[in-house]
């Protein structure tokens, strides 16, 4: 009877010690430069409504903040990648802007995307180096395998006694989406390792919880992507990819992560994804400044553990809809001066949309419209960019530079190839097999057999109407980024390319001022057919 009496007494002295201490993940990603208001033209393209931007960032922020300091709470905001590559703001001086507004707002961290490698290895370390706060990121290093200063691997907080830890790390597809000579003298190594070895040193040096901050992506179907791990473990194989891991497969392929701050794919989780056999909780929001996460963490100061969570908003994802949040107005007005410098000119009617100009998967009407115009730039028999560099749609209505820009924000020079049909019939096969090699062309048709092997794949090919010659030469014009061999079309650097003097962006305008007013072109110019030989 006295041992229970003492048993219990113990038991309640120590659920008396024990306290929950509340942490508030405030967290954005893939701003893309995405600082200025924007419109919802998804919701209503009549008439969209205003969603985003820094200033409507700010008031959340600054209201969470507030009311955290009055409950004796945490809060952080973080930021996992791809911060500034994307619009005029945020592309000045390669992410310079973007620098100063994230200062200005008092992040507490971030990681790398592999759209801040855009302008190089050398242009991350620049930037990193303005920032007030730490930029971490495991597996970005020297040649030597050292974090290129002042980036770090991970950093570490005291919440009441609680060691958290936040480790960053970003995509190893990293190369195969920047141009390899921009990250000469850098590594970016395989994910899983780096972070594998990462835990390792961050839970010997006393970490109890530990927060990851990716840019590896979170899919919209993380069960299908798991379940693939699972299977190759039942079979008693190990699990592999010839690219990188997602946020997903990282959660059950290392032990000890306890929380995922992710970006990278662009879809928002409107509840956290909770891994069922790690209990790994993954949240990720959408891109380009159109909202923020917000998650309130329970943490357990006796066992150092995460034991629950809620959802202050009702919802992880808060879409920052101009309806519901005003601008925070020191903010707006900073966001203000940066646009002044960085949109001069950006306003004026170039061309117009009888309809709405979409993209898409594969081919698509505005793929179409700018392979076009890559055309009619050079003066190529077969113009050819990637699904990849178009990221907005052009709206119906008139048409200005800056919404050509958000289209296409990537600022890419053309080039020329001077090849033989035989020659184009072999990189055009690359863009066959699935993955990033994807393509959007002009001057070319074909069917497209799905039943055969890959590098076999194109029948019938044609150029402008007429059946392809394997002997006669053909002057092939493409973006700088896949003239490099990115995004899987390394077989371009067999070849010389010759800047063609124009921009995509300067093509694109000059073809829809000449071809105003536009529709979209829906003739299918690659036929998928699945026929066995």
């Amino acid at each position: 009877m006295l041992t229970r009496i003492a048993l219990v007494l113990f038991l309640l002295a120590t659920s008396v010690q024990a306290e929950i201490v509340y942490l508030n993940i405030l967290h954005t990603n893939d701003i893309h430069g995405g600082i200025a208001p924007r419109e919802a033209s998804f919701m209503n393209p009549d008439f969209p409504p205003g969603i985003g931007g820094g200033a409507w960032i700010a008031t959340y922020v600054n209201q969470v903040r507030e009311e955290c300091i009055e409950s004796g709470e945490y809060c952080l905001l973080i930021d996992a990648g791809d911060i500034w590559q994307g619009t005029p703001v945020g592309n000045y001086n390669s992410g310079e802007f973007m620098m100063e507004w994230m200062n200005s707002m008092d992040y507490d961290m971030m990681t790398l995307g592999n759209h801040d490698f855009d302008h190089g290895a050398v242009n991350v370390i620049e930037k990193a180096e303005m920032a007030d706060f730490p930029v971490i990121c495991t597996n970005f290093t020297t040649l030597d395998g050292e974090i290129p200063s002042p980036v770090v691997p991970y950093i570490f907080m005291d919440m009441d006694g609680i060691n958290v830890a936040f480790v960053g790390v970003t995509t190893s597809d990293t190369y195969g989406l920047v141009d390899p000579e921009l990250l000469e003298g850098y590594l970016i190594t395989p994910e899983l390792e780096a972070v594998e070895t990462a835990l390792e040193e961050v839970y010997a040096q006393g970490a109890e919880v530990v927060v990851l901050v990716s840019h590896l992506g979170q899919p919209p179907d993380p069960e299908r992507y798991t379940a693939r791990v699972y299977e190759a473990w039942d079979n008693g194989e190990e699990y592999t990819k010839d690219f990188a891991y997602n946020s997903a497969e990282l959660t059950c392929m290392v032990e000890g992560i306890d929380f995922v701050v992710s970006g990278h794919t662009h879809v928002a989780l409107r509840q956290p994804w909770v891994n069922p056999l790690t209990h790994t909780i993954v949240v990720q929001g959408y891109a380009n400044g159109t909202g923020i996460g917000h998650i309130r963490i329970a943490m357990d100061t006796e066992t150092g553990s995460i034991v629950g969570y809620d959802l202050p908003d009702g919802e992880e994802y808060v879409s920052l809809l101009h309806d519901r949040f005003w601008p925070d107005q020191e903010q707006f007005e900073l966001i203000n001066g940066y646009r002044e410098i960085a949109e001069a000119g950006m306003d004026e009617v170039v061309g117009e949309a009888v309809t709405e100009i979409p993209r898409g998967g594969a081919e698509h009407p505005l793929g179409r419209l700018m392979s076009d115009a890559i055309c009619a730039a050079t003066d190529a028999d077969v113009g050819l960019l990637n699904r990849g560099g178009i990221r907005a749609a052009i709206p119906r209505g008139y048409i200005t530079p800056r919404i050509i820009y958000t289209a296409i924000p990537f600022e890419e020079d053309l080039y020329t190839l001077e090849i033989t049909g035989a020659e184009l019939l072999e990189i055009l096969e690359t863009g066959m097999q699935g993955r990033r090699r994807d393509m959007e062309i002009s001057g070319f048709t074909c069917s497209r057999n799905q039943a055969v092997e890959d590098g076999s794949k194109i029948e019938d090919p044609m150029i402008n109407g007429e059946p392809l010659e394997l002997d006669a030469v053909y002057i092939l014009a493409t973006t700088g980024y896949l003239a490099q061999g990115n995004v899987g079309y390394g077989i371009m650097l067999d070849h010389d390319a010759t800047f063609a003097g124009v921009t995509l962006l300067q093509a694109v305008t000059d073809h829809i001022t000449s071809a105003s007013p536009i529709e979209p072109d829906n003739r299918t110019r690659i036929i998928w057919i699945e026929e066995e030989r």
